[in-house]
């Protein structure tokens, strides 16, 4: 038994040294939350409700090897865990395998957030909260599916960057994507209308077209730019969502970083989408208007108070047509503050409405705390 054990101790540490052990990272963060919703169709009810919240907590394994002088195989498995709730564990986040090298960039495969989502760099300053832009109606939050992507290195006597990314749909169905089957109608006993027959209702796509998306950035003495566009990567990943298309535009300003005030940053973000029609079929003929296109724009702020270790913040973001819905108006406002207790730790509270119009108003007030390793 001890040769076996001396054995498999000098195996173990053959692997060891010839595969560096990957890097175990992740965090939690919980939030308990008091939500207050005021309906505006009369014939919803009222609500207050105290929410305990898992707020995108993960754990991941990431680590590379070298291949070349030159070259590195890179890899992350990244999960989604919910330390509040069993039964919905270990749903896959970025999940990759690549190649890295030295001065030509990064090639990657997996799932993985798309260049536009990634160009928000941060401006969100609510980001996985209730009050995250997400929630106030901003769409292009997407982590799409069998993702090909390339990373560039930044660009010779320039801060630029850009990054490019396709997610292949892996199916070859032409068509338009049923919406809402036809009903027929229904009549009374005494042979009067009940219910009035309703056509199908069709959305207007291509199935098997793949999702592309693309970004350019400008990072350099705290001055952030970027710019990004996604063609059919869709609100749940490529060919499921509605989304046809949505371009984004970045800015932000660490006032640090420009020597003007210590400790405050400024975001700000402007984006449209364009959503697929949704229209009915009748005698072979489109009924129904197009889709509106849904425009957002936020604007943020962080300030960390000098010599403490609290840090306040605040946002706004408006949303019109959400979701290609004439007329349905999201706004977002919210407060809140960050107390640093060190490096890993960060307690949260926060306050502040997102209001839809036509439908509801939700006053939030939270805490809760979040632990980096």
């Amino acid at each position: 038994m001890k040769k076996i054990a001396i054995a498999s101790a000098i195996a173990l540490a053959s692997i060891t040294a010839a595969h560096a052990a990957p890097t175990v990272y992740g965090k939690a963060f919980l939030t308990l939350d008091y939500v207050s919703t005021d309906y505006d169709a009369a014939n919803k009810t009222d609500e207050d409700t105290f929410k305990l919240n898992s707020n995108q907590s993960r754990i991941g394994f990431k680590g590379d090897d070298d291949l070349t002088d030159t070259t590195k195989l890179i890899y992350q498995l990244e999960y989604q865990i919910n330390p509040d709730d069993d039964s919905q564990q270990f749903k896959s986040r970025n999940t990759y395998v690549g190649l890295a090298h030295n001065t030509l960039g990064t090639v990657l495969a997996g799932r993985h957030d798309t260049p536009l989502k990634l160009v928000q760099n941060k401006v969100d300053v609510f980001n996985d909260t209730l009050f995250d832009m997400a929630n106030a109606g901003v769409s292009g939050e997407n982590r799409a599916n069998n993702v090909l992507a390339y990373q560039s290195p930044a660009l010779v006597g320039m801060p630029v960057t850009f990054m490019v990314a396709t997610a292949l749909s892996e199916n070859d169905t032409d068509g338009d994507v049923l919406v809402t089957a036809a009903t027929d109608v229904v009549k009374n006993a005494d042979g009067t209308v009940k219910t009035p027959a309703k056509p199908a209702v069709y959305r207007d796509r291509k199935t098997k077209d793949n999702g592309y998306s693309a970004s350019l950035a400008y990072d350099q003495n705290g001055i952030y730019l970027a710019g990004a566009y996604d063609k059919d990567m869709g609100a749940n990943n490529v060919n499921t969502g509605v989304i046809d298309n949505t371009w984004r535009l970045v800015a932000g300003v660490d006032m640090g970083k420009m020597n003007m005030v210590q400790g405050l940053t400024l975001g700000a973000l402007y984006q449209q989408s364009q959503y697929y029609d949704n229209y009915s079929i009748v005698n072979n003929n489109r009924v129904n208007k197009a889709s509106e296109d849904e425009k957002s724009w936020l604007i943020s702020g962080k300030y960390k108070i000098a010599n403490t270790p609290w840090a306040v913040k605040a946002q706004y973001v408006n949303t019109t047509d959400e979701k290609g819905v004439k007329d349905a108006d999201a706004d977002e406002i919210a407060v809140g503050g960050e107390y640093a207790f060190n490096k890993a730790t960060i307690g949260h509270i926060y306050a502040g409405q997102i209001s839809r119009d036509n439908y509801k108003d939700e006053t939030i007030v939270g805490t809760g705390i979040e632990y980096k390793f």
